[in-house]
């Protein structure tokens, strides 16, 4: 047949795009290409190129009738399916707007940005921009989105828990970033459970408290990362309990993460638990194999790394966590620089290690 394969493919991913995560769409669907369109007995025989087994078997198994639908809708016409490994012939060309990152470039933040975060103690380099998002973490991401939009009343306390290397802090301090850079005379102070423990311990030995007060009790937005270290220690909890009340009946917004809900954090005080589950408990799941391909992809770009999306996948199926990825990818970078080598699938396959057959196998698709 005489078509555009190119405009049509494109028009149906555009399609497919609104009725997937924006990680299922750039771990599966940008890497397809539509290889041949025939007609047979009035019916379109079409074949679906993929760049790799991982992408063929994840599409066939979980989204064929997606597709199909989609075609059909697009062709006007009964369509009979069929997907092969096939490089794209168009290669890197075929990249526009459709196959976009994950997500918006955000600039680096001016020195006077750089400072205001450095004075609340919060981390540069912590965005919404680079936070990938999937059905794992769509709802903490929400909810950090809308607290941040509009501190103290949206959600209050905000308090994130889950495993891990999951992103609970990475969203903590997203949510920093984007209040201080939308309000620079926002009053915030980031800091861990035992931070938080050790300025009490300070001000008490040194006597002191009153310094301490000032710092935690008159700030607009206060953020207290493993929350569930303050658990068991009284003379803590009680100086806790009395900066939540004065923070929020201020207006102030608090966000706090733990390692689980307020429920089964033991020792906690059953007052403080009221106080945490009068506000939004939401959870952070293991990111599931297309977040962790998302992960990857922008924990590269960062690094200034193009890796291929075999490799993208192949490191995907090994590591489980954000951190492992992370420890990893440097590792990777330091050893294409020491060996001059080029970042490739074989590369990637041989510093990974044994195994990686076996675990590429059992990825669930």
């Amino acid at each position: 047949m005489d078509i555009d394969k190119k405009t049509i493919w494109n028009d149906v991913l555009q399609s497919i795009r609104v009725s997937v995560s924006s990680a299922i769409f750039s771990t599966w669907f940008s890497q397809t290409h539509l290889s041949e369109v025939n007609e047979l007995n009035g019916r379109l025989a079409i074949e679906i190129g993929c760049n790799s087994s991982y992408v063929k078997g994840a599409i066939e198994t979980r989204y064929f009738g997606l597709v199909q639908d989609t075609l059909i809708k697009a062709f006007s016409r009964p369509c009979d399916l069929s997907f092969v490994v096939k490089k794209n012939p168009e290669g890197r060309a075929e990249k526009n707007k459709l196959f976009a990152p994950l997500f918006e470039e955000e600039g680096g933040a001016s020195e006077e940005l750089s400072r205001l975060l450095q004075k609340a103690k919060i981390r540069p380099g912590f965005t919404f921009g680079n936070f990938a998002v999937s059905s794992s973490n769509q709802m903490a991401h929400a909810a950090a989105e809308a607290v941040a939009q509009n501190p103290g009343k949206a959600y209050n306390p905000l308090f994130i828990w889950g495993g891990v290397g999951v992103g609970k802090t990475h969203l903590m301090v997203a949510v920093a970033y984007s209040a201080i850079k939308n309000k620079p005379e926002t009053k915030a102070v980031f800091c861990t459970g035992e931070d938080f423990t050790n300025d009490i311990v300070e001000g008490i030995r040194n006597k002191t408290t009153q310094v301490f007060r000032n710092k935690y009790r008159k700030l607009d937005i206060l953020f207290i990362d493993d929350i569930q270290f303050i658990a068991g220690k009284d003379a803590v909890q009680e100086e806790f309990f009395h900066t939540f009340n004065a923070v929020t009946a201020a207006g102030g917004q608090i966000i706090l993460t733990s390692d689980k809900p307020p429920s089964e954090i033991s020792r906690l005080e059953e007052r403080l638990k009221s106080r945490f589950e009068a506000g939004l408990i939401v959870d952070i799941a293991p990111p599931d194999f297309e977040l962790r391909c998302a992960i990857i992809q922008i924990k590269s770009k960062e690094k200034g790394v193009d890796l291929p999306m075999e490799g993208v996948q192949m490191i995907a199926a090994n590591l489980e966590t954000a951190r492992k990825i992370e420890g990893f990818l440097i590792k990777l970078v330091s050893a294409a620089k020491v060996r001059g080598s080029d970042i490739t699938a074989e590369f990637i396959e041989s510093l990974l290690g044994k195994g990686t057959e076996a675990n590429a196998k059992n990825v669930k698709v």
